[in-house]
């Protein structure tokens, strides 16, 4: 019984020698995940800080959507701001969402709707649509001027269409002035104005103003020839703003009859748009500005400030370039690429 009793309390003194010992070490292991853990639980609630931050940023900035009203408020404040000449206005007609863009529908005047797109952050606004998804055989069929090589003639024809008030198109006739000027006894110039018409109603991107101006400027021509439309036009451009205040003070400086313009203004301003309207109509040219070599349009005209540019383009239409092709004209860097007003 003793050594029974002896070898029981051996055993169970040994069982309790182990659990001891693997406490001990249990502990001892707690205490040093314990400690561990405390970095790395720390190095977690700063990362997931950082992540919540990030995340918070460019959810923002994913988000930044001035809404429907606020891209309505945006576009007329621009349009009336920037684009249109003083005394007209316009108002929004429409705004929907298309294509991930705000779709906005402007009345010019109460005479002219005009659709215009503007991004969802307000910053980027679009005068109008262009719909890259077609087959390369459909543009070409949409836009054969742009594949089409001008033909050369001993004469070269170059036909610039523009609208009185367009920036873009005034950049077109300063740029044109000098090639002018140097080429205008080898090469047929003839200038023209995009406007529409509504009856008797005479209208133009612009507003009024714009078509009284596009009057002026072509009764100018018809009367005083090109030389004297190009001095008046330059005047006018750099001096008269946007809605031509100044122009009789322009026709003064060039010897032309400020009655004689109002008088043919009043009298044959009507005609002569419509006759400006077909020319521009059957020309194909929609915005300003067009320009159109041998009858072929050229993307030449939008390298605004280049005049060598324009001069190299009507030269290369020449069956034999003459003497005057050799000289350069002015390369500064264009003020403005690409843009033109559309109709």
């Amino acid at each position: 019984m003793e050594e029974e009793a002896k070898v029981e309390k051996t055993e169970t003194d040994g069982i309790s020698a182990r659990e001891t010992r693997l406490r001990a070490i249990r502990n001892k292991c707690q205490k040093i995940v314990c400690e561990k853990k405390r970095p790395i639980i720390a190095g977690l609630v700063v990362v997931l800080v950082i992540a919540i931050g990030v995340g918070a940023y460019f959810y923002k900035f994913r988000t930044a959507d001035i809404g429907l009203e606020g891209a309505k408020s945006k576009v007329a404040d621009f349009v009336n701001g920037n684009l249109l000449q003083a005394g007209t206005t316009a108002t929004i007609e429409d705004a929907s969402v298309e294509n991930g863009l705000y779709k906005i529908t402007i009345n010019i005047a109460g005479k002219q709707k005009v659709v215009t797109y503007l991004s969802k952050d307000g910053k980027k606004f679009f005068p109008e649509a262009m719909d890259t998804d077609v087959e390369k055989k459909e543009v070409a069929e949409k836009q054969p001027e742009e594949v089409k090589e001008i033909p050369k003639s001993d004469k070269p024809v170059v036909d610039l269409y523009v609208m009185s008030f367009c920036p873009f198109g005034n950049k077109a006739e300063d740029t044109l002035k000098s090639a002018y000027d140097l080429l205008k006894k080898k090469v047929d110039f003839n200038f023209h104005y995009i406007v529409s018409s509504n009856g008797e109603e005479i209208l133009s991107l612009h507003g009024p103003k714009e078509v009284a101006q596009n009057k002026r400027e072509a009764c100018v021509l018809k009367n005083y020839g090109k030389d004297k439309w190009f001095a008046f036009v330059e005047y006018v451009n750099k001096n008269c703003g946007s809605d031509g205040a100044c122009w009789e003070t322009g026709a003064k400086n060039w010897g032309i009859s400020t009655t004689k313009i109002s008088d043919c203004v009043a009298s044959e301003g009507p005609a002569l748009m419509k006759e400006n309207e077909k020319a521009s109509t059957e020309a194909g040219a929609q915005g300003s500005p067009t320009m159109l070599v041998n009858g072929v349009p050229t993307k030449t005209v939008y390298q605004y400030g280049n005049s060598d540019s324009y001069k190299q383009v009507i030269c290369d239409a020449f069956n034999k370039a003459p003497a005057e092709c050799a000289k350069k004209l002015s390369t500064q860097a264009a003020t403005s690429q690409g843009g033109s007003c559309g109709n």
